[in-house]
């Protein structure tokens, strides 16, 4: 770990995904406002996301992690591919989407428990009352303690050669602070506005809406994330 370490530390790996990634990032915001402006103004974009929140429930939280994993490994893949930086696939990148896949689904299914406690706890609606409980759950509990703290051990994890042990004596304020302060303060700049929507959107849109910013999100995040894979190369 840095042991001189500054603040700037940690925003140079959230300035350098942004301009790696930014044009993927306009792809999926742009995609995301466009669909909560036509589920508001046309029949048939409300009834299909009616439709998918339906089907999706029938799913249960399997389905829920399935369709997060293919939210934050093949879209955002895809779209990569399609506007760049990265136009070409060989067997490094296609292992590291297969982890991220597995990785992904779990999150989501972490991700959907969250949010089920979320709406028994706060209720369900646009208002005030129920969307700033849960952004400060969110931000100042979830994703700081838990979210973040998963997400960075399994990066260690690809670091460590898969040794639970090693994962565990490597945990330190150290290692907060320079693997999981770089993920807090892109997440909270990019997250910070799509939650202020999201929370206040119905049930219906808030399914679409969250993958359509997933994947805006997750190459940003693996990006972040595998700085430490990169400095052990």
């Amino acid at each position: 770990m840095a042991s001189n370490w500054a603040l700037q530390d940690a925003f140079r790996p959230g300035i350098l995904a942004l301009r790696r990634f930014y044009r993927v990032f306009l792809f999926f915001q742009a995609i995301a406002i466009a669909l909560y402006a036509a589920y508001y103004h046309i029949p048939t974009v409300q009834s299909s996301c009616d439709s998918f929140a339906r089907w999706r429930k029938s799913g249960g939280i399997p389905l829920s992690a399935f369709l997060t994993a293919i939210a934050g490994t093949i879209l955002p893949e895809l779209v990569r591919t399609v506007v760049g930086p990265d136009r070409t696939w060989d067997a490094g990148r296609l292992r590291r989407l297969g982890w991220n896949f597995i990785f992904f689904a779990f999150n989501g299914l972490l991700v959907d428990l969250f949010y089920l406690l979320q709406a028994k706890l706060f209720g369900i609606g646009p208002s005030w009352k129920v969307v700033l409980p849960k952004m400060a759950l969110d931000f100042f509990g979830f994703i700081p303690w838990v979210a973040l703290p998963m997400s960075v051990s399994y990066f260690l994890w690809l670091e460590l050669d898969w040794t639970p042990r090693r994962i565990l004596r490597a945990w330190s304020w150290n290692l907060y602070r320079d693997r999981v302060l770089p993920l807090i303060i892109p997440d909270l700049v990019y997250w910070g506005p799509i939650l202020v929507f999201l929370y206040g959107l119905p049930l219906a849109l808030q399914v679409p809406f969250f993958l359509l910013a997933f994947s805006g999100w997750s190459l940003a995040f693996v990006f972040i994330g595998s700085q430490g894979l990169k400095k052990k190369d």
